[in-house]
């Protein structure tokens, strides 16, 4: 098939040369036929000349010229040999095989877009952002995105090494992650607390606008009027759900994304088409992994009014690739226009800024020490032990707040009497303060590990958020330990002060 190609080629030139001659075209056309003289010149003297007959199939050849010259336009446009084709074509499913991370390639290096929620590379620790140096020892240096989906993908249950450098650390790491079937769940939805809405989408394939909008039917019938949508580490997937997703959350006819090319059938504008929509205050999450289709929404909302953006730069992935079939079960995949928020702000290189930054906490490497090496899990089944009801719900601040205080006012001071019982509820010992208390004892008492309590101290927030979700894991399944991982998640926190804040301005 491919020297079906190279035939095409031939004959272009052919005709070139031919219209050159006639005098019929000047110009571009004349730099265009001077261009692919040397590609042919090159290509004959390999027939000719070169050394090992058996690699100068014309297939093979043309392919690879193929690929170098889409190579040198940029990261995501690409010439899709027959196998890449339908591997493509598979991205856009919800179940496949491998690791479960989106890759891309940024300033020449292959890197992780971001890691999809509950897949291997996702339990082995793999964040946004990470550089991938080398699969299974051999260098990714000026690997093309499909060849590395190739190594990184496989037969369930075998094993691939990946070295990662994270941020500008000199020391690489080694992660050996077992591959599996990769079922993507493209929505997952709580309420927290009795008034607040969650809504992750971990990526837009399949039916996400379905699942969002079971998550809103379910949401009104509880009158839920605050709203946080967690986009953070998703790398994008169909533009049509990112849109229909929007216009859950629009007035019929505002604009949520268009495109510019370099053809003028290349602005198109998509605008939101229900006339019903979720009227609650919105909070997004994003981070450097939300990519693509997460950031029009994310952008959509934002200029609309819709939404305030909290989090740190989304990933500045805003290009739209046009799929060109070609002969032989072959494509091309090609950048033809790029996508900007209704603002007018292009997204592609730039990213979106959120109104509030506020970057995820990062564990110190002695807390993450203590990850690697199960101790949470491991507490778990020991905290069980001893407390098989689980851990016990903070008694509501109604409950919880000391009595009134007594004062008695005078000309020049107020005194204020405070009983034994005052001093005893305000010194009382938190649900939270018991946990991590037992937790440092049996790090030190069962592990032998010695305490470094001002890591301790300044990870608290992070750590009882993982030992809280491994004893839901242990006590109640993957399910309720997902919904004990987002209450206790420190920008979910933070978003929820922020909603509540909102909230209380605009009732006064």
């Amino acid at each position: 098939m491919k020297k079906k190609i190279f035939l095409i080629i031939i004959s272009i030139i052919v005709l070139f040369s031919v219209y050159n001659y006639a005098g019929l075209f000047g110009g571009k056309k004349d730099r265009d036929y001077e261009a692919l003289k040397p590609l042919m010149e090159v290509y004959s003297i390999i027939q000719e000349t070169y050394v090992d007959a058996e690699k100068t199939d014309p297939k093979d050849l043309v392919d690879g010229a193929l690929k170098g010259m889409v190579s040198k336009l940029d990261p995501f446009s690409q010439y899709l040999d027959p196998q890449s084709y339908k591997d493509m074509s598979e991205d856009t499913k919800a179940e496949f095989g491998g690791l479960g991370i989106e890759i891309s390639v940024k300033d020449g290096q292959l890197m992780v877009v971001a890691p999809i929620e509950d897949t291997p590379a996702y339990r082995a620790g793999i964040k946004a952002g990470d550089k991938i140096m080398q699969i299974d020892g051999e260098s990714t240096e000026g690997i093309e995105i499909m060849d590395a989906v190739h190594k990184l993908r496989g037969t369930p249950g075998t094993k691939v090494t990946i070295t990662i450098q994270r941020g500008h650390d000199p020391n690489w790491k080694d992660y050996t992650i077992t591959r599996d079937i990769i079922k993507i769940k493209t929505v997952r939805y709580n309420i927290i607390g009795d008034d607040t809405g969650y809504i992750k989408i971990n990526e837009f394939m399949g039916d996400a606008k379905g699942e969002v909008e079971k998550a809103i039917k379910s949401f009104k019938k509880k009158k839920i009027d605050k709203l946080i949508i967690d986009l953070r580490n998703n790398p994008g997937g169909l533009l049509d759900q990112a849109v229909k997703c929007a216009d859950l959350f629009l007035p019929k006819g505002k604009l949520i994304v268009y495109t510019e090319g370099r053809s003028k059938e290349s602005r198109i504008n998509f605008k939101a088409e229900d006339s019903e929509e979720y009227n609650a205050k919105i909070a997004v999450l994003i981070n450097k992994g939300s990519a693509s289709a997460s950031e029009i929404l994310a952008g959509a909302l934002r200029d609309n009014d819709r939404a305030i953006l909290i989090g740190s730069k989304t990933f500045g992935k805003g290009s739209v690739q046009t799929i060109i079939p070609l002969s032989g079960g072959s494509a091309l995949r090609l950048t033809t226009a790029q996508y900007f928020t209704p603002a007018g702000k292009k997204i592609h290189g730039t990213g979106i800024t959120p109104d509030i930054e506020l970057e995820e906490p990062v564990p110190s490497s002695y807390s993450a020490d203590l990850y690697d090496k199960n101790y949470f899990e491991e507490f778990a089944d020991f905290y069980l032990k001893k407390h098989p009801e689980g851990i016990s719900k903070e008694k509501k601040d109604s409950e919880t707040q000391p009595e009134k205080l007594t004062e008695t006012a005078s000309d020049k001071e107020k005194e204020i009497k405070v009983s034994e019982s005052n001093l005893k509820i305000l010194f009382r010992e938190s649900e939270d303060d018991k946990i991590f208390n037992e937790f440092k004892k049996w790090l030190k008492n069962e592990k032998k590990e010695e305490l470094k309590l001002q890591e301790l101290a300044a990870d608290k927030e992070i750590l009882l958020g993982w030992i809280k979700t491994e004893i839901a894991k242990k006590r109640q399944g993957r399910g309720a330990a997902r919904e004990i991982a987002v209450e206790n998640d420190i920008q979910v926190k933070r978003a929820i002060n922020i909603l509540n804040t909102l909230s209380r301005l605009t009732k006064n």
